[in-house]
């Protein structure tokens, strides 16, 4: 690491991860701060650049790219041989965790391959067990896995939420303030109860006792 700012990263500050695969536009999945902290992974570089947002890291095996991109000032660009353990998402979230970053928006990762997509949500599950917060979004989806006994979800126009177990159960879950309330519900991994729920007037309140929660959110169009 070789930037002072990225290594003492205020805990507030968020980190912005642009991935090779995004449905729709990157604007569609978040609203840009000036302070974002951006890494393209691999073919993310691409998108960045059509969209002219300016990254401060590169990194991957850049077979998205074909080519690695040059450094430049304010950039630092980092190669990743292509036969690997981590794919580029999980570099990326790893390089912000070690900047001391805890809050993630990773732009894309879940469209295309399935397989792709559950790589992220699985990157993202890794970088949730060593105190990081991560949304990944495009124009289409969005998601994230908590462990807390106590999520806020606010209310998104056009979407519907689902909750899913991504441990093997999670248990005591209740749900305030959507059109299908829940008092006490046990989710598991092999039966969809939690899909397509609606949200109501203002925030969602999701309470749980037990296990990782999976929630997605997904338009209706």
């Amino acid at each position: 690491m070789d930037s002072k700012t990225t290594r003492n990263a205020p805990k507030e500050r968020r980190c912005v991860i642009i991935t090779a695969r995004v449905e729709g536009a990157i604007s569609a999945a978040l609203r840009p701060r000036e302070d974002d902290f951006v890494i393209c992974a691999d073919g993310g570089y691409t998108r960045a650049a059509a969209e002219r947002v300016k990254p401060a890291v590169i990194l991957g095996d850049f077979d998205s790219i074909g080519a690695v991109p040059r450094a430049a000032p304010g950039l630092r660009v980092i190669g990743a041989p292509a036969e690997k353990d981590d794919t580029d998402t999980l570099l990326a979230l790893k390089y912000g965790l070690d900047a001391g970053f805890l809050d993630f928006v990773v732009v894309g990762g879940l469209s295309g391959r399935f397989d792709h997509s559950f790589a992220n949500l699985q990157a993202a599950s890794y970088c949730l067990d060593r105190g990081g917060r991560v949304w990944l979004a495009d124009a289409m989806n969005k998601a994230t896995l908590t462990d807390a006994g106590v999520f806020v979800l606010r209310p998104e126009e056009g979407f519907y939420f689902s909750l899913f177990a991504w441990t093997e159960s999670c248990g005591g879950v209740c749900v305030e303030n959507a059109k299908y309330p829940a008092r006490d519900i046990r989710l598991t991994q092999s039966f969809p109860l939690g899909v397509s729920n609606e949200f109501g007037e203002g925030p969602v309140t999701i309470r749980k006792e037990s296990g990782r929660l999976l929630i997605v959110l997904s338009r209706k169009d």
